[in-house]
């Protein structure tokens, strides 16, 4: 778990879960670059771990993560009160209807399939929800 505060104090906090730490650095740096607070995990259980304690105000979350999948984060997420308007975006390499149709019905805010959408334009999407 990486959590950098130096930002601004009333900075919004995003919740990366993405187990490529490649992805997840690429994206903590343009969003850091622009005022938000990043903290980053690796798996589902940190995931769940890390929104009790630090309340982020907007996760994007990768399906395929180890120890839980971002099926069950979605419903953790969901399931907290306190979560239950905090947008949450998928950011997958799975493409399939099914999965997306599924992420959505569990309460994803948006579904994004990787490829199809560069950096900027999911940092713009962060931030239109962070207004």
């Amino acid at each position: 778990m990486l959590i950098c505060h130096n930002m601004v104090e009333n900075s919004k906090k995003i919740l990366i879960v993405e187990d490529d730490i490649h992805v997840s650095k690429v994206f903590q740096v343009q969003l850091e670059k622009i005022g938000f607070i990043v903290i980053l995990a690796s798996d589902g259980e940190e995931a769940t771990l890390i929104l009790e304690k630090e309340k982020p105000d907007l996760v994007i979350l990768d399906l395929m993560i180890p120890k839980k999948d971002g099926f069950d984060v979605i419903k953790e997420i969901r399931a907290n009160a306190l979560f239950l308007k905090t947008p949450v975006i998928i950011l997958s390499n799975l493409g399939q209807e099914t999965d997306k149709t599924r992420a959505l019905e569990l309460g994803a805010t948006e579904y994004l399939v990787k490829i199809d959408y560069p950096i900027q334009e999911i940092i713009d999407k962060v931030k239109a929800y962070l207004k």
